[in-house]
């Protein structure tokens, strides 16, 4: 019994001895490393010094799509505005040089289309970088073909006749996409973007809206839907 008693006292004693010259010490130490990594870390991603770093690489963008311009070809031009580390704006500029009917032409012809940005991610590296999601409308001119049938209520008729008109036409468009930015030290930008949207305005011809004698109208390859996307170099300033 009492010589348990001294073990525990000793075992008490090594404890606390332990406790105090290595334990404790190291804890803090720890605890000291951890915090200054911690206040590292607020320091590389302050706001002050990214807002510095955007105002280095300036905060106008000019971007080139080269998907358009090596398989339509279409000229794409981009302009975009950094707002903040987080957020831009801009619009894109679309002109199609394809007048064949390839099966890769788009039916528009020319296209603006203004778009607001959110940025997430790698956004503080540089500002207006990583991913992001955007929101555009598109305004668009655009070409497709319409079919007017005649003699298609008329008994005397043996079978319609059917004329294919390529015509002009204006629609409104509004989507979203995503997309991710690099940006290098230079001020180099590479981004790839896709986004999906749906034009507002359609057309369906009523009785008032056709030519004399058309019995139907039928408006072949005008789409509902449109797309917005590609893979764009770009320089900021």
């Amino acid at each position: 019994m009492l010589f348990g008693l001294v073990i525990d006292i000793i075992f008490v004693k090594i404890k606390n001895k332990l406790m105090k010259r290595i334990i404790i010490p190291l804890l803090f130490t720890i605890v000291s490393y951890s915090q200054t990594d911690v206040q590292n870390v607020r320091v590389i991603k302050d706001d002050s010094q990214v807002t510095e770093l955007v105002n280095t690489l300036g905060k106008n963008e000019i971007k080139l799509d080269v998907i358009d311009l090596l398989f339509q070809p279409a000229l794409s031009l981009s302009y975009e505005r950094i707002s903040d580390s987080y957020s831009s704006f801009g619009g894109d500029v679309f002109i199609n040089f394809n007048n064949n009917n390839s099966s890769v032409s788009w039916s528009d012809r020319f296209t603006i289309s203004p778009f607001y940005r959110f940025y997430f991610l790698n956004k503080k590296d540089f500002g207006g970088a990583g991913f992001f999601v955007e929101l555009f409308s598109k305004f668009s001119f655009a070409d497709h073909t319409v079919e007017y049938v005649y003699g298609l209520y008329d008994d005397s008729i043996m079978s319609p006749y059917i004329e294919l008109v390529d015509e002009s036409y204006f629609d409104i468009g509004l989507g979203v996409g995503l997309g991710r930015k690099w940006i290098n030290k230079k001020g180099i930008t590479f981004e790839i973007m896709f986004g999906i949207g749906r034009y507002l305005l359609g057309e369906t011809a009523g009785a008032d809206d056709m030519p004399l004698g058309v019995d139907e109208v039928f408006y072949d390859n005008r789409p509902e839907v449109t797309f917005k996307g590609g893979l764009s170099i770009g320089k900021r300033f």
